[in-house]
């Protein structure tokens, strides 16, 4: 059977694993037995006047069915019951007290559970728009390019001719002013001076700064997310930005026009309510494409890109809930006005269709920014016709002449990645690359570990340092070369990061924040395993993930 006809029965009988929500009760036994007496009394009072009995016969059970259902208590063996037996009450206690609420944990209204649930209709329509991505993209009159063209393409505007490749060891290509500017020019993105770049390490620190960032806005907040979450984070979020708008703030919200079938409903809607103007995007003419951009913008000043979503995996505000490692970047100064340009012309070329108002590309008077010494472009990727930031990628690791660390979720290398890498271990650059291992990844990526894994394998031959994260999933994205260059956004090295996922990263020339994300990077590397031989990626793929990287190759990755 040919392979683009037979995926539809293929990912039906796999993709819908059953789920199960189950929920279970906590009974407090007391030991106050005058108390007890006396609720006893007052039933049997009760009982007396009311002409009935307060026993109940009790069915004739087979030891053999009591013990197997008292398996494993106290009571396990007893006797099976075949009398009449008094009604045992249970004891009384007072009511508990409540436990104060922990800061930045708001009580969640009624309808919310934590964590958020399955959404059976979210993951059916995720899987809808998939099967509906393979059938456009790979019919016969598709114009769609494949992996292949697509890597064709980016290296053709990669490597250089004015600007060759050097040897480890020679000067950085990112200190030749040439070499700047061909980037700028081959990703349509110009750098911009002035700004101040601090990281964001993880959940924790992040939401700190973008909580702060909205109670503390005076004029405007831009958001864009893949998602809003039904937990405390969604929720918070949602209570503080409804806050600001009652102020009177100027407050936009973009989402993913399908991720809310699963994700975020109540959120959403709470905002809406309020007056909040929120944009469920979808690209014009690519409605299987999916809007993964993470944006915030606060008065105009600050800015923040990276990996997270407003929830609690992302927060780490949920202490039951599991913590993704992640990393966002927060910026300030006319690279946040940047920002905001490129935030507008999104959203006022869908808001007139979603009848929502338009916002202006600049404000009418400009922020007083602090400086700093970073160069920042801001890089928007729209798939699948134009691929600036695997452009920006790619072009970083032919200027490197030192060390390429690359920490990213989901590595699964087109050929250009891989060529690019091999390049560089053939000119002796030091190349590190940390992903998700087996354990560490999020169970929506387990069957696409073993592509991961099978991309890696020459990697690891050409002399690569292969990384393989331990403890919760890694969520990073972002990658540094020569101390001098970063790379960090919302992008996965992966093919839906290609194919269908529109993406904004920032590209940073500054080496003291770059040391910054060097030295989390390392620490990262310290709680993670490295490879030391190709056969211990070589392991043989389960048939779901041989299927599904077969199959359905360009929906490796989400999120």
């Amino acid at each position: 059977m040919n392979k683009h006809t037979c995926f539809t029965a293929i990912l039906i009988s796999t993709v819908f694993p059953a789920q199960i929500v189950s929920a279970q009760g906590v009974y407090d036994i007391p030991a106050d037995e005058a108390q007890l007496a006396d609720v006893r009394t007052r039933i049997a009072r009760t009982a007396e006047a009311m002409g009935i009995s307060i026993y109940e016969y009790l069915p004739v059970i087979p030891d053999s069915a009591f013990n197997n259902l008292t398996a494993g208590s106290s009571a396990a063996g007893a006797a099976a019951v075949s009398r009449p037996a008094p009604l045992r009450m249970p004891p009384l206690t007072p009511a508990p007290v409540p436990t104060p609420e922990q800061p930045g944990q708001p009580r969640l209204p009624p309808g919310f559970s934590l964590p958020e649930p399955i959404s059976y209709w979210g993951t059916a329509v995720t899987v809808w728009y998939a099967l509906g991505a393979q059938i456009s993209d790979n019919a016969p009159w598709s114009k769609t390019p494949t992996f292949e063209q697509i890597s064709e393409r980016v290296a053709k505007a990669s490597i250089s001719s004015a600007f060759p490749a050097r040897k480890a060891g020679q000067p950085s290509l990112f200190t030749d002013a040439g070499f700047v500017k061909e980037l700028e020019q081959v990703t349509g993105s110009a750098f911009v001076d002035g700004n101040s770049v601090r990281f964001l390490i993880d959940g924790g620190e992040a939401f700190r700064v973008k909580d702060d960032l909205i109670k503390n806005a005076k004029k405007s907040l831009l958001i864009s997310s893949w998602a809003f979450y039904d937990d405390i984070t969604g929720y918070e979020t949602a209570r503080m930005l409804i806050d600001k708008k009652k102020q009177g703030l100027e407050i936009k919200i973009m989402v993913d026009r399908k991720v809310i079938s699963g994700h975020g409903k109540k959120v959403i809607k709470m905002m809406e309510d309020a007056g909040i103007e929120v944009l469920r995007y979808q690209e014009a003419g690519r409605s299987n494409d999916y809007w993964h951009v993470k944006i915030i913008i606060a008065d105009d000043k600050h800015a923040v890109v990276g990996g997270m979503n407003f929830g609690d995996v992302y927060s780490h505000k949920d202490p039951n809930n599991v913590k993704w490692r992640d990393t966002d970047a927060l910026y300030s100064g006319p690279a946040a006005l940047a920002t905001r340009e490129l935030f507008a012309g999104l959203w006022n070329e869908k808001a007139g269709e979603a009848g929502l108002r338009t916002i202006a590309s600049r404000p009418a008077q400009s922020p007083a920014f602090d400086g700093g010494s970073a160069r920042v472009a801001v890089v928007l990727q729209n798939p699948p016709q134009d691929s600036p930031i695997l452009i920006s990628i790619i072009k970083a690791m032919y200027g490197a002449t030192r060390n390429i660390n690359i920490e990213n979720a989901y590595f699964v290398a087109l050929p250009v990645v891989s060529k690019a890498v091999l390049d560089a271990r053939a000119r002796g650059v030091e190349v590190n690359i940390l992903t998700n291992s087996k354990e560490s990844i999020d169970p929506e990526g387990k069957v696409i570990v073993d592509a991961v894994y099978k991309c890696l394998v020459p990697l690891t031959y050409s002399g690569a340092n292969i990384y393989l994260y331990n403890g919760d999933t890694l969520h990073s994205k972002f990658m540094t070369v020569d101390g001098i260059f970063a790379d960090i956004g919302s992008y996965n090295l992966h093919p839906r990061g290609e194919r269908y996922d529109t993406e904004v990263n920032i590209n940073i020339m500054d080496p003291v924040s770059v040391a910054q994300l060097d030295q989390a990077f390392h620490k990262d590397l310290a709680g993670s395993r490295l490879v030391k031989s190709a056969a211990e990626l070589g392991e043989k793929p389960g048939w779901l993930s041989t299927v599904v990287s077969e199959y359905f190759y360009a929906q490796l990755g989400r999120k």
